[in-house]
């Protein structure tokens, strides 16, 4: 696994870059380790429209309710490589920033020059990662590519393509946890696989 792994999650949609849980350099550090501050993260759009970016999270009137699974438990939750995939061994961690507290795994596969990383992060209802902007998040189509707003295993999600080949989804489970998956130089096909290779019924009980 590079070091650099958590800022490969989808470097050409920009989008997906302020994932709290993982991409900071802090990310590849042992759980053990000096808490990570982490500031809360920005949205950049596809093409040239304007997404909101006021910091209202869906989670955030239940901060402190809860305390964040271990991310072994995540762990166990990312998909297995599909047929013609190969697959890295999973990293996780649990994470610390002023008062809050969260912890997030990931893995990424794979297919020739096609790469994906699916990452599965447990806010415990804190407005970190993507729960800081999925409040604020527009229906866009560009020129350049689109947001879109659906629904993945009966959770709400938000689905984004960039041109030429770059996609990604994040679904949203009970307010708390979050699923994102990440396409590069791939199909909407690739997305959709391994979007529906998460146990969201097995996630979303374990709180």
């Amino acid at each position: 696994m590079k070091s650099s792994h958590m800022n490969l999650i989808l470097p050409k949609l920009a989008i997906l870059l302020g994932i709290g849980l993982c991409l900071t350099a802090g990310c590849t550090s042992s759980p053990t380790e000096e808490p990570v501050t982490t500031t809360n993260p920005t949205v950049t759009p596809v093409g040239e429209a304007v997404v909101p970016t006021a910091e209202a999270g869906s989670s955030a009137s239940a901060a402190g309710t809860a305390t964040a699974v271990d991310y072994e438990s995540l762990i166990a939750l990312l998909p297995a490589a599909p047929a013609g995939w190969t697959a890295d061994e999973p990293v996780g961690g649990s994470m610390n920033a002023a008062d809050a507290a969260w912890s997030w795994a990931a893995r990424d596969y794979t297919k020739g020059d096609v790469t994906a990383t699916v990452s599965i992060q447990d806010s415990a209802y804190q407005e970190v990662g993507q729960w800081a902007v999925w409040d604020t998040l527009t229906s866009i189509e560009t020129t350049e590519g689109y947001y879109r707003q659906g629904t993945t295993g009966g959770y709400p999600s938000w689905e984004v393509y960039s041109k030429p080949a770059s996609y990604g989804r994040w679904v949203g489970v009970n307010d708390r946890f979050i699923v994102i998956v990440s396409v590069e130089d791939g199909t909407a096909g690739d997305l959709e696989a391994f979007a529906n290779a998460i146990d969201y019924q097995r996630l979303g009980s374990l709180g």
